[in-house]
């Protein structure tokens, strides 16, 4: 007798950064007022939470793209985010949408047998004539940033309590669709794209118990003096964050005791993650996210900008409290998900995707993730607001297999014009701290991502690319480069590295 086909369910929260979950600060000494999140903790204890993952994209709608499509972002002529608007989106040289042509990994699964729903975000094309959500082959769906033809919208931006109540609304829906699929007797593909910690952010009154001013205020740098419950200093930024972020842990809580019942636990795999990294305070004010470790925010190619938390959870299938740092990312999602619900791909999406199957690493199986047959790379041609040593080159390649250079991951960033170029051994130094002189790495891998850049369908016309010239020195224009030999001891990288 074949074994059943597991349940999936994918949570996806917005802008969450490597150190916005508790279990993640922990690692690296969150601070004094880390993250409170104890239902995505235990999440981390009953299951496996990977320290080394990447998201192909370091904005919005390109990751969750590579997420469901197993593909670069750039392939479906994606360049930037899926604005609402036909000539926003020309204007920079993409697509209205995701083509309905593309291989997409909830479809897959619904003409297998599963029963398949999306609440929440969408953002992957909100024109007038983009395709309705369900015709991606979702059963059913409540959205917010479509164009509502074929989806519930869920909650109301005019609404200032929506983004409060958001992830409630969701799980809400997500509840349901579990109840009503285990009524039908069919397995379950579910997406929960959560609105936190995307802007804006506005939590209610009783929410914001235990979050008081004169506890968290100080450590957004606010004098105590200013600190009164009748002027504009009663709240500050990271109280507002954090008691954010409270909410949307205790409604992920509440999902995960549902599945937690008998007749779900052992059957069904739950994935939390990320799209991006934190966005900057400079953009929106109560943006406080933790990249963790990372140098690099939200639209950067820095680590920071591309790593998030990924936890699995899968009782009796996940090994549990345990800690990975095999190479995992998006990209991976779509062949992970077919073949743990034993779907094989047919033609057109074998020769689409350009992950890797790691439901080996996932379940335990192996210790490190297949050998990739593509490399990581990303893309990022726009401008990247914020301190000027999170603004990195715009193309990047993570590559673990040059010639000459055995067990060691290399991140090569660089410019489309080559102005600037930096290298960084990121098994010895995943902070990017310091850059490495290795003519011959730099050599193998430039052209393997210029190469692959001129053989995707988009480009960015070049009055909307928006080159960062990176940090510079005195002002007179020379970028700020710590060089450390190949094989520089920790002492010696930290001697010549000194932060902005």
């Amino acid at each position: 007798m074949a074994a059943a086909k597991p349940n999936l369910a994918f949570v996806l929260a917005d802008d969450w950064g490597w150190g916005d979950a508790g279990a993640y600060a922990k690692l690296v000494n969150g601070g004094d007022k880390p993250p409170v999140t104890p239902h995505l903790d235990r999440m981390a204890s009953e299951g496996t939470m990977f320290t080394r993952f990447h998201t192909l994209a370091s904005v919005c709608s390109p990751s969750r793209t590579s997420w469901l499509t197993g593909s670069w972002p750039l392939a479906s002529r994606l360049a930037y985010i899926w604005q609402c608007d036909h000539d926003a989106n020309a204007a920079i040289g993409q697509s209205d949408y995701l083509n309905l042509s593309v291989p997409f990994l909830p479809r897959l699964l619904r003409q297998n047998g599963y029963r398949a729903a999306h609440y929440g975000k969408w953002h992957l094309g909100c024109t007038p004539d983009a395709p309705g959500v369900n015709d991606y082959g979702f059963d059913d769906s409540a959205t917010y940033v479509s164009n509502g033809k074929t989806s519930e919208q869920i909650g109301d931006f005019g609404d200032q309590w929506f983004p409060a109540n958001s992830s409630r609304m969701i799980v809400d829906r997500g509840i349901a669709f579990v109840n009503a699929s285990l009524k039908a007797r069919q397995p379950f593909y579910l997406n929960l794209w959560l609105h936190i910690s995307h802007a804006p952010l506005n939590p209610t009154p009783e929410q914001l118990v235990g979050y008081n001013a004169s506890e968290y205020c100080p450590f957004s740098g606010m004098p105590p003096g200013k600190i009164h419950a009748d002027d504009g200093w009663s709240w500050c930024p990271i109280a507002i964050f954090r008691a954010s972020q409270h909410e949307a842990d205790a409604q992920i809580g509440r999902f995960l005791h549902r599945l937690r019942q008998p007749d779900l636990a052992s059957s069904t795999l739950v994935l939390f993650s990320g799209d991006n990294g934190p966005e900057d305070q400079h953009v929106y004010l109560h943006s406080v996210g933790s990249a963790g470790v990372y140098r690099g925010r939200k639209r950067s190619l820095y680590e920071g900008g591309v790593s998030t938390p990924l936890i699995a959870w899968w009782p009796g299938r996940v090994p549990a409290d345990r800690v990975s740092a095999a190479d995992v990312a998006s990209i991976d999602w779509f062949e992970t998900a077919a073949a743990l619900a034993g779907v094989a791909l047919p033609p057109t999406a074998a020769a689409w995707v350009r992950g890797v199957d790691a439901s080996a690493v996932l379940l335990g199986r192996a210790t490190t993730a297949k050998k990739r047959t593509h490399p990581l790379v990303w893309d990022f041609r726009f401008s990247m607001p914020g301190k000027c040593y999170h603004q990195s080159p715009m193309m990047s390649i993570v590559h673990s297999d040059v010639p000459n250079h055995p067990h060691v991951q290399w991140k090569l960033l660089m410019s489309p014009n080559r102005t600037r170029v930096e290298l960084y051994n990121l098994t010895a130094d995943v902070a990017e701290f310091v850059t490495v002189d290795a003519p011959d790495v730099v050599a193998f891998l430039a052209p393997l991502l210029e190469e692959w850049e001129a053989s995707m369908p988009v480009h960015t016309p070049p009055d909307k690319v928006r080159l960062n010239p990176g940090c510079v020195a005195n002002g007179g224009g020379a970028l700020v480069v710590e060089v450390a030999p190949e094989g520089a001891t920790a002492s010696e990288r930290r001697s010549l590295y000194e932060l902005a």
